[in-house]
């Protein structure tokens, strides 16, 4: 495949990559002030790896985000949506919904009120599983398969930077003025995604082949409905059903279930324990920001923009299977770090590799997500089922981190890392030796 740097570039530069940007910081804003931000305010206070790793089961409702974009895709907020538009009205009350849950969690104390924590971190997830499905539209409006590389990398790029700026202003607000400080102040930020909402247009959906399928399946299975709640069944089966069969109906579907359940799991259940290791090694909370946070974020886009490259270079499901080598390979720098121990030149080197190569992988793996997703009325649906299946055996996994690093200590668990990534891997390679299969 001929590939233009001149096409790339005018593909990376023009106004609809800049309001995926701005997608991408509105859905990094929230994300990890309630993940692993929230982790290292249990660590500071006490709480065990294994109990830190037990948390993550708490955010529950954002993986089942699936069952509700439904109701956020064809039904209208109240008074928001009548405003500004039906995904733009659920943007902004989902945003109203984070600020007030961070809002809150600026008054507890893990010590003393961990069960109320408990339940705003559930709060928090669901708030933002709404921002996301609400969000979904303004990624893929009007785009082609061809460039879903370079929106998805255009897309991490602005996560990335909203991750950066929450958690590392917030470690800085942590380090010198309290978590609680801290936490009040962040929840303000939240009001950075509502001027982004408020400048922008709300997304056309335009009805694709595949909508018009499923239309006609709703029909027949309209006809064979009998009895009450016909029309709340007919909904279910339309928004949830329907999608899926088609998808199952795709060559190789259950091998690509098999990648988006198995493919990032190694590299989550790293992330989740990275910065405790980082702090039992000797690492502080700001060495941890200066270099994971600062240099790790830089290091993340770069390999986000690599990974669009790659992307749109090879195709998608080559992509896959390249970065993912190469990201599995780079995981074995917690071991060399494990090694060398408290080293600021290590911490560096670890971060750089692990971060660049986790960005080309996180870009091929969106892009890879939006392939799936094709039908435009119910694509965000879709989205977020394909991400929850993803992320239920992540949060299992990540749940279980803690456990598993206490039991085998930061050594042995580093080294188990890379192999995780195999499965899938081998997967890959049998999707795209097939010259018959599209990559």
């Amino acid at each position: 495949m001929s590939f233009c740097v001149c096409d790339l570039c005018s593909s990376y530069f023009n106004r609809a990559m800049g309001s995926r940007f701005c997608v991408g910081f509105s859905c990094g804003i929230p994300f990890l002030l309630r993940l692993s931000v929230l982790d290292l305010w249990l660590k500071d206070c006490g709480l065990s790896n294994s109990a830190i790793g037990f948390f993550t089961f708490m955010h529950w409702p954002y993986l089942l985000k699936f069952l509700y974009a439904p109701f956020i895709e064809k039904t209208d907020f109240p008074l928001l949506s009548r405003i500004f538009g039906r995904r733009r009205g659920w943007a902004i009350a989902s945003q109203l919904l984070l600020f007030m849950g961070f809002a809150a969690l600026s008054c507890c104390d893990p010590r003393t009120n961990l069960g109320w924590i408990m339940v705003l971190a559930s709060f928090l997830a669901f708030a933002d599983g709404c921002q996301d499905v609400s969000l979904y539209s303004f990624q893929v409006e009007n785009a082609s398969q061809k460039n879903f590389g370079v929106i998805a990398s255009v897309f991490v790029f602005g996560y990335r930077i909203g991750l950066f700026f929450s958690k590392s202003v917030t470690l800085y607000l942590a380090h010198y003025y309290g978590w609680n400080v801290a936490y009040a102040l962040m929840a303000f930020s939240v009001c950075l995604c509502t001027l982004f909402i408020l400048s922008v247009k709300e997304p056309q959906v335009t009805h694709s082949e595949q909508s018009a399928t499923i239309r006609k399946l709703v029909g027949d299975y309209e006809q064979s409905l009998h009895g009450s709640h016909c029309f709340l069944k007919s909904r279910i089966y339309e928004c949830l059903v329907c999608p899926f069969q088609l998808f199952l109906k795709r060559k190789d579907s259950y091998k690509l279930l098999c990648v988006v359940l198995l493919y990032r799991v190694g590299d989550r259940v790293a992330q989740k324990m990275a910065k405790l290791f980082y702090i039992d090694l000797g690492f502080s909370m700001l060495d941890i920001a200066n270099v994971v946070q600062v240099f790790g974020t830089t290091s993340t886009i770069v390999g986000s923009l690599i990974g669009g490259w790659i992307s749109k270079r090879y195709g998608i499901m080559r992509s896959l299977f390249i970065v993912g080598i190469i990201h599995a390979i780079a995981c074995f720098a917690y071991i060399m770090l494990y090694f060398i121990g408290h080293n600021i030149t290590a911490l560096y080197c670890t971060v750089f590799i692990e971060n660049l190569t986790g960005g080309a992988t996180a870009t091929a793996f969106i892009a890879f997500l939006y392939s799936l997703s094709n039908d435009s009325e119910s694509a965000a649906t879709q989205y977020a089922a394909f991400w929850a299946l993803y992320e239920a055996v992540s949060m299992v996994c990540r749940a279980c981190s803690g456990v598993v690093a206490d039991m085998l200590g930061w050594k042995n668990f580093f080294f188990m890392i890379p192999f995780i990534s195999v499965p899938s891997i081998c997967i890959l390679y049998q999707i795209i030796r097939k010259p018959s299969q599209p990559t």
